[in-house]
C-alpha cells in the first residue's frame, strides 16, 4: 500500500521536472517515430526493425513486437483523453487505427497445431518458430486490451465493428495452453528431461504469468476468482528466486530447493529483470496485499541498483547481466556489460513505485539517477532523434544505433514513460 504522508514541497518540484520530461518524450517523441516509421499499411502489422532515422532495415515481422505494439497503442488510447495536456482526439484516433492495424496481423503468428511463430515474412509467412512460450504472452494481452479499446471507444460515442467477446475467447483459450506450457515445456516443442533433473522456476515466466492474471482481472473483474489462485502461486514461487545474501532476485532456480549456484544457469544474474520482478510484485501486492512480498520488492530493488549499478569508472548505468559470484559468463545475448535501454526503463518505473509507497527520499534520488543517465545516454539529442538508442558500450558511448530490431520495439521506454508520468501527475496533484 502507498504512503499516505505527504510529499514534501521540494520532492514534489523534483518530481514535476522529471515527470514533464516523461510525458513530452512520450507524446512529443517516441510515439510519433513508431507511428511515422513502422506501420505496416499494406500488409498490415508494424515493422521493427529501424535505423537511427526510422529507415526500415528488414521487413521481418516478429511476433512478440506485434503483440506489444497492438497493446501499447490500445493502453494509451484507453489511458489517455483529451482532457490530459497534451492529448488531442487525431492523436487518440490515430492511436486506435495503429491498434487495429495490427490486430488484423496477429493471427499470421499461427501455426496449424496452434502454435505461435517467432516470426513471420512481411505478408505473414512463417520464418521462426521459438520452444518458448513469450509469444503467446503478448498475443493475449494484445486482445485483453483492444478488447478494453473496443469498450473505450463505444463509451467514447464511436460505433465499432470488432467483435469483443470473440477476443476474450481467443485470449482465454491460449492462456490455458500457456499455463500448461510453463509447467511442461515439451509441450512447446523443447526435448523432454533428463531422467532425475531438477524441476527448474524460470523468473521469467513467473512475471508473464502473475502479470496476464492481473490484465484478465483489470479487464474482467467478474473473472477475478478464476485468475486470483495464479496471481497468489506467482507470489509464492518468487519467493524462492530471492537470494537473501544479496537482496536480489536470481533467474533460474531449483523449483523445490530455490537457489543453486552449482552451475552457470543458477548463477545468473539479471538485474533489469530482477527490478522488473519488484515492480510486479508491488503491483500483485495490491491485488493480493502482503506487506511481507511488498518489502521484499522494495529489498529486492535496492539490492539490484547497488549490484547492478556499474562505477563511475565506467560512468554507471545498469550493466546487462553477471555471473553473481563473479566468474566468467559462457553465453550472453549481447555482451554482458552492455547497457541496454529496458533495464532502465524498469528501474525508473520501479523507483517511482517505491517512492510513492515509502516516501523515503532514498529512492527519489534514485530516480534522478537513473533518469539523468538515460537522458544523457540513450536519448538521441539529434533534433527530430524520436526514440531512445537500444544499446550501449559500458561506457555508456551507443554501441548500436538502431531504434529498434527483432527485441525492442515500441514497449519498454513508451510504457515506461507512460506508468511513471501517470503515477507522477497523481502523486503531486
Amino acid at each position: 500500500m502507498a504512503s499516505t504522508a505527504a510529499i514534501d514541497p521540494a520532492h514534489k518540484a523534483r518530481l514535476k521536472v522529471m515527470c514533464d520530461t516523461w510525458k513530452g518524450d512520450l507524446l512529443g517523441n517516441c510515439v510519433p517515430f513508431w507511428l511515422k516509421s513502422s506501420l505496416d499499411t499494406e500488409c498490415g502489422g508494424f515493422f521493427t526493425c529501424l535505423d537511427a532515422d526510422g529507415s526500415v532495415l528488414d521487413q521481418a515481422k516478429y511476433h512478440w513486437l506485434q503483440g506489444r505494439h497492438v497493446w501499447m497503442y490500445a493502453r494509451l488510447y484507453n489511458s489517455l483523453s483529451e482532457a490530459d495536456d497534451g492529448v488531442t482526439a487525431a492523436m487518440r484516433e490515430s492511436w486506435f487505427s495503429a491498434a487495429e492495424l495490427g490486430m488484423s496481423f496477429l493471427d499470421k503468428a499461427k501455426r496449424d497445431d496452434g502454435m505461435l511463430f517467432f516470426s513471420t515474412t512481411r505478408e505473414g509467412e512463417g520464418l521462426h518458430y521459438q520452444r518458448k512460450p513469450y509469444t503467446a504472452v503478448f498475443y493475449i494481452l494484445a486482445h485483453l486490451e483492444f478488447y478494453q479499446a473496443i469498450q473505450t471507444r463505444k463509451a467514447d460515442g464511436h460505433a465499432c465493428a470488432h467483435d469483443g467477446d470473440a477476443l476474450i475467447a481467443k485470449a482465454m483459450a491460449l492462456f490455458e495452453k500457456f499455463r500448461t506450457w510453463i509447467d511442461n515445456p515439451e509441450l512447446c516443442g523443447r526435448p523432454p528431461a533428463p531422467t532425475g533433473a531438477k524441476r527448474m522456476s524460470v523468473l521469467g515466466e513467473v512475471m508473464c504469468l502473475s502479470g496476464m492474471c492481473e490484465e484478465f482481472i483489470a479487464k474482467l473483474p467478474d473473472q477475478r476468482g478464476r485468475f486470483m489462485p495464479f496471481v497468489e502461486d506467482a507470489m509464492k514461487r518468487v519467493v524462492n528466486h530471492f537470494d537473501d545474501e544479496r537482496s536480489i532476485f536470481m533467474e533460474v532456480v531449483d523449483a523445490e530447493h530455490g537457489i543453486d549456484h552449482s552451475s552457470m544457469t543458477g548463477r545468473a544474474f539479471n538485474p533489469g529483470h530482477s527490478i522488473e520482478v519488484a515492480w510486479f510484485l508491488l503491483h500483485l501486492c495490491d491485488l493480493s496485499p502482503n506487506e511481507a512480498l511488498a518489502d521484499m520488492a522494495i529489498t529486492v530493488l535496492d539490492g539490484s541498483l547497488k549490484i547492478g549499478w556499474d562505477t563511475p569508472e565506467h560512468n554507471g548505468g545498469i550493466l546487462y547481466m553477471m555471473d553473481i559470484l563473479g566468474k566468467p559468463m559462457l553465453d550472453t545475448t549481447v555482451t554482458a556489460t552492455h547497457k541496454l535501454w529496458w533495464p532502465h526503463c524498469e528501474a525508473l518505473y520501479a523507483c517511482v513505485l517505491a517512492f510513492r509507497r515509502t516516501k523515503d527520499p532514498k529512492w527519489l534520488d534514485w530516480l534522478e539517477v537513473v533518469h539523468k543517465y538515460i537522458y544523457d545516454h540513450f536519448c538521441d539529442d539529434k533534433e527530430g532523434g524520436g526514440e531512445w538508442f537500444g544499446y550501449l558500450n559500458r561506457d555508456g558511448t551507443v554501441f548500436n544505433a538502431c531504434k529498434g530490431g527483432n527485441y525492442k520495439g515500441m514497449y519498454h521506454v513508451s510504457r515506461c514513460l507512460l506508468y511513471c508520468f501517470q503515477v507522477v501527475e497523481k502523486m503531486i496533484e
